[in-house]
């Protein structure tokens, strides 16, 4: 089978490797129809994750198809469509039991090795499954495959950015950064907030986070924008979506007394200079949020099923998987959004 595969940092190559078999008997194979390009893929991408084995195959958001189940699974047969976890984990320890798939001791990342055991990746032709019963949920009818792969990772991790961040009717939330992740959590900010400012310095990104109901605008114009809301207080709730040292920074400054900042941005600094004083003085809340597919997907599934949410916007560019480094290339630019790759 083909699959995507980094030879050294900036340097992918889709190439020939075997097939994938199943391993024990909670295992299933998925013939990969729709996978995504994520931000996370630009950390291994540019050398930035320790350990990171070149040989390991890319990729945490993808559907398909099942192929083979091994004699354990009943949850899931060939044939069926299929949406996959981003992430994998054990479901029986203290954590997965009560709720908390991501802080799994066992968890491991598709696509990923280093700073987990390595997990083939689904920019692929093929993909062994571990656990399938727990990581694999059959696509409502009705769902293409490139929707059900935001279920993967995308639209659980904006629904989790605005939960976390105490979002109520009639408040002002202002989501700082419109990447994929971004214009997710607008997408479910907007279901409930009185109003949405988006802050993002590309035109672009900008364009469509106004498409799903935000007020856009640029980092320079925020402050006036937000002072404008809401009368000079600050905002309810700042969701942090751009993963960077400065987002964070202005996402405090921001935020009104007693407001909430919702961190959902990948963050890898050993340090932050966080201003402690200001954070006593305005009593804020500060949360650091990932997203919770195994909890949080059958609710995606039905707000998709009935057509009460779309991520389809975000999607600005579709490859198929041979042209795997071409795809990466400008999305790594910021040329492009979402990418939707066809094996």
């Amino acid at each position: 089978m083909r699959a995507v595969i980094l030879d050294a940092p900036g340097v992918l190559t889709v190439r020939d490797v075997a097939d994938p078999s199943l391993g024990a008997d909670t295992d299933a194979v998925v013939r990969v129809t729709a996978t995504a390009i994520c931000g996370a893929d630009l950390f291994p991408y540019h050398g930035h994750v320790p350990g990171f084995e070149m040989s390991t195959i890319l990729g945490h958001e993808f559907a398909g198809v099942v192929e083979t189940v091994g004699d354990h699974v009943r949850t899931v047969k060939p044939g069926d469509r299929v949406a996959c976890t981003s992430t994998i984990s054990c479901g029986t320890c203290a954590h997965c039991r009560a709720g908390r798939s991501s802080q799994c001791p066992d968890r491991a990342l598709f696509g990923y090795s280093g700073v987990y055991r390595q997990l083939h990746g689904g920019q692929a032709d093929r993909v062994l499954i571990p656990n399938a019963e727990r990581c694999l949920r059959v696509i409502p009818d009705g769902i293409a495959d490139e929707v059900a792969v935001f279920v993967s990772d995308m639209l659980p991790t904006g629904y989790s950015a605005v939960r976390r961040a105490d979002v109520t009717p009639g408040d002002v939330v202002v989501v700082v950064g419109c990447g994929t992740v971004g214009l997710m959590a607008i997408l479910f900010a907007v279901r409930t907030a009185r109003r949405v400012i988006a802050v993002d310095a590309i035109a672009a990104r900008r364009e469509l986070a106004s498409r799903l109901g935000a007020q856009a605008v640029a980092p320079d114009q925020a402050a006036e924008a937000i002072a404008a809301a809401t009368g000079g207080l600050g905002a309810d709730a700042v969701i942090e979506a751009a993963g960077s040292a400065g987002a964070l920074t202005a996402a405090i400054g921001m935020a009104r007394g007693q407001g909430t900042i919702s961190v959902v941005g990948a963050h890898f600094e050993p340090d932050f200079p966080l201003n402690l004083g200001l954070m006593f003085e305005k009593e804020l809340t500060l949360r650091v949020t990932w997203g919770h597919p195994f909890n949080d997907r059958d609710r995606i599934f039905a707000l998709l099923a009935e057509g009460q949410i779309d991520p389809t916007p975000a999607i600005t560019h579709r490859f198929a998987l041979s042209d795997a480094a071409e795809a990466y290339r400008i999305f790594d630019a910021r040329e492009a959004v979402k990418v939707i790759l066809r094996p």
